[in-house]
């Protein structure tokens, strides 16, 4: 791929994804998609939809292998970039998280931003029992009734495929269910930005929150594509706009906080946490050969 850049950003989901997408996607030069959609999930489809592949390429690296190569591949890349006139494309999506080792790996010039949100409030905001989840990232709880669009996108969902933790997800309910699903996520995450350590780079949530347009310009600078001041007051006036249009969550969370969960939802949390905090503590202060 020769001139355009590709950044792949991939999160648990509910980590402020679709408002950056919206948002880069009005700087100039830049074309920014969430999940294969131009700008937001109502934009023009620009790249193949992989939504469906999630699970299986979580299961089976040379799954992931294929799916880039049929999908993600250099040429296709490089066709939508000239197609938009830009000179990089990012994409903003849940399904990056099991394509983006396989996806470093094939794609020279692409770089990937992982975003790490803590693991309660992740499952706070992803898990509902009822009502029509409008961002349906996280597992729901069993016995709610769900729409077609629920169920569409908990087909790609990922879930254990064996070990100890397959064996517990019938009797797990959504709190343990999407502690499961953010440690198996981000523990992705971690590989991908372990086996690329300089082209995977780390965003943390609450600093992100706290001030945007600081932490995507150090991106955007790191991967090789700075943006002038031109673009960096572009920039800031879409962060503006895009927060109008980001989806936040509506009612309140359907789930209290941590200290009034049962004992053992409280020794999950407490070891996905601690877990992926060691390895992101590891990873941050490891430096690249």
């Amino acid at each position: 791929m020769s001139g355009p850049m590709f950044l792949a950003i991939a999160s648990t989901g509910r980590t402020a994804t679709s408002y950056i997408a919206e948002a880069l996607n009005m700087v100039p030069g830049i074309a920014a998609l969430h999940e294969g959609h131009l700008g937001n999930d109502s934009g023009p489809d620009v790249l193949p939809m992989v939504n469906l592949d999630n699970f299986q390429c979580f299961k089976s690296a040379e799954r992931a292998a294929d799916v880039v190569a049929a999908k993600r591949s250099v040429e296709i890349l490089d066709a939508a970039c000239t197609k938009l006139g830009v000179g990089l494309l990012v994409d903003v999506a849940y399904y990056n998280s099991v394509l983006l080792s396989g996806l470093l790996d094939a794609v020279p010039e692409a770089h990937g931003a992982i975003i790490i949100r803590d693991c309660e409030s992740f499952v706070r905001s992803a898990t509902w029992f009822t009502g029509t989840d409008p961002m349906p990232v996280g597992w729901p709880d069993p016995a709610k009734q769900l729409d077609a669009r629920e169920k569409f996108i908990g087909l790609g969902r990922l879930r254990p495929f064996g070990g100890d933790d397959a064996a517990a997800w019938a009797g797990w309910g959504a709190i343990e269910r999407n502690i499961w699903l953010w440690r198996a996520t981000n523990s992705v995450l971690c590989d991908a930005w372990e086996r690329h350590p300089r082209r995977v780079h780390h965003i943390d949530f609450e600093e992100f929150a706290s001030k945007p347009s600081g932490v995507l310009t150090v991106l955007l600078a790191t991967i090789g594509s700075p943006l002038d001041d031109a673009g960096s007051g572009e920039l800031g006036r879409a962060l503006v706009e895009a927060r109008s249009r980001q989806n936040e969550r509506l009612g309140g969370y359907q789930v209290g906080s941590s200290d009034t969960w049962t004992s053992n939802q409280q020794r999950l949390l407490a070891e996905a946490q601690n877990d992926i905090t060691k390895r992101v503590e590891k990873l941050n202060g490891r430096r690249p050969e």
